[in-house]
Parts: structure tokens; sequence; C-alpha cells
């Protein structure tokens, strides 16, 4: 007589088997796929479309420091997945192919740098849709533009789009210039305020979000009278703005996968951190929400409402128009959640790279500084003009330096579709490649940063030291007046999906850069070590120890990257911010 015992056994053996047979025989279908495909193939365990994925990234990080992952990655591929910015265009050239695909249980994926491949996926909209699977992850407050297609994402583009305007970048040029001039009054004192360690942190972070609340919400956020980047929280919160939507944003895995009952009573301070970053950034922006719906008749009376008033208008019944569904709250709160957090983290890690990287090469600040001189002459700030200004920088060096800063340092290393349908698309060799219906194609942005078919590298590049492998060594912001360099940048990514805070994001970023560089320098602050060795019997020299901090810096921006929503620099990198006249 067969016991419980054995019978519960028998039922969770018969189970696993079954279910390990089915991972087998759709591994053995994706094979099939993927050789008749075209191209080459690996297999691989991880499929970014499971959460779990998410949670190796910053193991895998931590790993990458510890062991070589590069000579694990020539004998296991599949681990490229989740390593895409540290490996940068290696994986690739080993296996001597510009795409390929990864064959897991859970679905095929292509991992693609071929520019060629890229234009198509994100211009056949018919083919091609946004995984709403795995950008479900930024759905936590409710339903996003990220995260949906057809009708859905037509509504919330047709509400959202008309922001984006020359009047709201008219805008955004005025507060980004006020925002960076409050900053630039207080470094002028040339107290410690003028040294910054964590760049991202300590400035760019507060400064972004501060133009984005006013744009987007019209909120002036709080700040300390005599820091002009120290926040202050409002009555009844305990975190401020900054700190509210980064605590979510630093653990967005977190809080989209953990039961929030379950997220309140863990014991873990990074859960205790998101739970209280989650609720604190919802009160924000209930409050904010019901400040409109206070005065929403006076919205409506508006020729061009701004970002907020647009979603609340479109929440109201009584404004619906023909055909047109209102929006639910919880639609409103998603869509506040997401363009704050596309337009704010991805512009203040993009602002920090700039900053660094002018930081390591005082030649192209030099460069920089020349044309502000040229462009803006000795005029003052308010003078500045948005519509004459803007374009002449943008196409300048100082465009140049934003691009090739995106180019080695994209905050997003990578671009997600979904092929919706059996199709074919060609490679740059004349090839043609067939992808099976539900593939996810993973565009590799910080592969085609460094192709060395797209790209003339401007240094030699390395193999072991992390110095040699940073993508620092290559920054050349001169090769963006080349038009003929252009071709293979994708920053804001194409097609229908394209980015709509593209100019939004080159505007803000223009003025910040303008005001700051018009007055100051970055210089980098030399480690106290180094400090002793080069003034100690050794007497390395000055020279040694410019040179040094140099290394110092090229090393911290390969090995000191930080992976959330994005990358970013973890790893402090200090500098100083001095006049121009002090700079030498």
């Amino acid at each position: 007589m067969v016991s419980i015992f054995q019978a519960a056994l028998l039922a969770v053996v018969t189970y696993a088997s079954s279910q390990i047979c089915i991972l087998c025989w759709n591994l053995g279908k994706q094979v099939q796929q993927a050789r008749c495909s075209g191209l080459p193939y690996c297999l691989s365990p991880v499929h970014v479309m499971n959460v779990a994925y998410w949670f190796l990234l910053a193991p895998m990080v931590a790993l990458d420091r510890s062991i070589s992952m590069k000579r694990v990655q020539k004998w296991a591929p599949w681990t490229v997945v989740l390593r895409i910015w540290q490996a940068g265009y290696t994986v690739f050239r080993d296996l001597g192919t510009d795409s390929f695909f990864l064959c897991s249980p859970s679905g095929p994926m292509l991992l693609t740098c071929d520019v060629h491949l890229v234009k198509q996926v994100l211009t056949r909209a018919h083919d091609f849709h946004a995984p709403v699977d795995v950008l479900g992850l930024y759905n936590i407050y409710g339903p996003t533009l990220a995260a949906s297609e057809g009708e859905q994402w037509r509504l919330y583009r047709r509400i959202t789009t008309p922001f984006f305007n020359q009047k709201t970048y008219g805008k955004v040029w005025k507060e980004s210039l006020d925002k960076a001039e409050r900053l630039c009054a207080q470094w002028s004192h040339g107290n410690d305020d003028a040294r910054v360690a964590d760049v991202k942190e300590q400035l760019m972070s507060k400064l972004n979000l501060r133009v984005i609340a006013k744009i987007f919400y019209d909120q002036e956020l709080p700040y300390d009278a005599e820091n002009a980047m120290k926040d202050a929280a409002p009555p009844g919160h305990a975190l401020t703005f900054s700190e509210a939507i980064n605590a979510v944003l630093s653990q967005l895995a977190t809080v989209f996968s953990v039961p929030k009952w379950l997220l309140a009573r863990s014991p873990f301070e990074s859960h205790k951190k998101a739970c209280q970053g989650f609720v604190e950034w919802q009160q924000y922006m209930v409050e904010m929400r019901n400040s409109v719906q206070s005065r929403l008749e006076s919205a409506k009376q508006k020729e061009e409402p701004y970002f907020l008033e647009s979603l609340v208008i479109a929440s109201d019944t009584a404004s619906s128009r023909d055909g047109i569904r209102p929006l639910t709250e919880a639609e409103v709160l998603g869509n506040m959640f997401f363009y704050v957090m596309a337009g704010f983290d991805t512009t203040s890690t993009t602002l920090s790279f700039v900053f660094l990287l002018l930081a390591l090469y005082p030649s192209v600040q030099t460069q920089l500084q020349q044309e502000l001189d040229r462009v803006l002459g000795p005029r003052a700030t308010c003078t500045w003009d948005a519509n004459k200004d803007v374009p002449d920088l943008l196409n300048g060096y100082l465009g140049a330096v934003i691009s090739e800063t995106l180019r080695l340092y994209h905050p997003v290393s990578w671009y997600a579709r979904k092929a919706v349908r059996d199709t074919t698309v060609t490679t740059a060799s004349g090839a043609t490649c067939r992808i099976p219906n539900d593939t996810i194609i993973m565009i590799d942005v910080a592969a085609i940063g460094r192709h060395p078919g797209y790209w003339s590298p401007s240094t030699t590049p390395g193999d072991d030291t992390s110095i040699e492998q940073s993508p620092a060594r290559d920054f050349n912001p001169a090769r963006w007046l080349d038009p003929t360099d252009k071709a293979a940048a994708f920053p804001f990514s194409a097609g229908h999906r394209m980015c709509p805070g593209k100019r939004f994001a080159e505007v803000e970023m223009c003025a910040i850069l303008a005001r700051v560089f018009s007055q100051f320098s970055l210089r980098l602050e030399a480690n106290p070590a180094d400090v002793l060795e080069a003034e100690g019997p050794t007497g390395h020299g000055k020279a040694w120890l410019e040179q040094r901090s140099r290394e110092r810096a090229t090393e911290a921006l390969y090995e000191g990257m930080g992976f959330g929503h994005g990358i970013y620099p973890k790893m402090h990198v200090p500098f100083r911010i001095v006049p121009r006249t002090k700079a030498g």
C-alpha cells in the first residue's frame, strides 16, 4: 500500500520530470529555429524576461571585479546578458559576428550590434513591438507609456506628446539656466561646496530633478538657503523629493517583484528603504495630482497646460471627447512616475558622465569653453536665446561632447524589441536572417558605441587592465564634427517609439553645461595617498601626481559602474570646480 508520503513524493517527481521535459523540448525548438535563422547561436540558462535576471545583475557586477569574466565569457557567451556594458563589443569580436541568438527554455533572444539590422527592427512597427512583459517593471504605480502597445499606447502618446513643443523647450532653457545660476553663485564664494565627490548624488540628481519638477509639475522644490544642492523635505514627508524617487529607482526590481505587504515587513534594510521610497513617492504624486484636481477648471482654460495638468484633464470624465476614454487614477500615477524616471535618471546620469569626462580631459574643457566664448560672448546669462544659441551650441562642440558621452556611457546599455510574427531582416553583409515569433531582440547600445567598424579608435585598445578596458580612453568629441561618423548613433532610440523627451533633454543639458563651463573649470582631485607619495622622498612631482589622478579616474570609469535602472558612476571620482582663471 502506497503511503501518503510516497504518493506526494511521486507527484513531485512526476511534476518535476514533466517540467524538465517541457524545458528540454522548448530549448530544442529554440536551437532548431536558431539554426534555420542563418546566424550563430549559443545556449543560455537566463532569459531577460525573467525577474531573476534583474536580481542577478548586481552579483555579476561584483563577480566581474573578483574574477576575469572576460575569460568566462569566451566559453560561456550567454553571460554577456548579465554584463552588457562591461563586455562592450568583445563578445561579438570573440564570436566573429555582429548578431547571434541566445537559446533559452523561456524563449529565443537575438543580441545584435548590427546597425543595418537594428534600423529595421526599430522602424518596422508591424513586425516588432516593445516587449511589454519586460517593461512591465515600470508599472509599479500603474500602466505606463513604456509598457503599453496598440490603442493604449496611442492614447498615452496622444495625451502627453503635445507637451513637448517649442514653448516648453523655451521654459526648459530658462529653468535650467536659473537652477544652474543658483549653483554657480554658490561656487563663486570659493568654499568647500565647490568640491564634488559623488557627482550624480551630490549634484546632477538634484539639479535635474528641480528642472523636471518645475516644468512637468509646476513644483518649486524647497532647498537650504545656504546650499543650493541641499534638499529640504516638506511637512508630512520623511524623505525629500529626490531621496524618494532615488530610493525607488535604485530598488526598482525589488519594488516590482516583492509584494508590498512583504516589503513593508522585511528585516532587510534595503527592503525597508525601497518600501519607504515607494510610499513617499506615491504620496508626493498624489499630493501634486490633488493640487491640480482642486483647480481643474482653471487648468482646462489654459491654451497649453503643463504635463501634469494634461494628465489630470485627461482623467476627467467631463473632459473626455467622443471615442477617447478618460485615464484612470492608476494610469495618471503610472505615467507621472514613468516620465520623471525616464527624464530624470537618464539625463542626470549623462550629465554626470559629461562632468567626469571633462574633468579627465582638460583640453576638451578648453575647446568647449572657447566655443562658449565664441557663441555666447560676454552677454549676461539672461540674454542667452534658446531659439538662436541652442542650435549653434548643439550643432557645435558642446553637442559633440554630449554625443560622445552618450556613445561611450549611454545610461541604457540595451534596448529591447519583440518580434510579433515570423519575419526576416537583412544583415549589414546582405544576408537574410529569419527571426521567429516571440524573439526578444536585444539591441546592444554599448557594443554599437564601441564597435571598431563604426568608430575609429582614439587610442590603441588594451586587453587586461581596467585602465586599458575603460571606454574613457577613447573619448574624442571632435569625431562628431565629421558627419561621416554619425550613422551608428541611436542615443534616443528611433522609429515610432523614439524618446519623446529627446529635445527636452538636449536643451536642458545644453543650458547647464553652457552656464557652468562659461564660468568654471573642473580639476581632478588627487588621492591623499598619491599626494604623500608625490611629495615624499621619492619626489615624483606634480606631473606624476596629475597622471596618477587621471589613471585612477580612467579606471573608475570602467570598474566603478553601478547598475540599477541603467548604468551610473558608483565609484567616486572627486574633482573641484574652480574659476576658469584659476584652472591651470
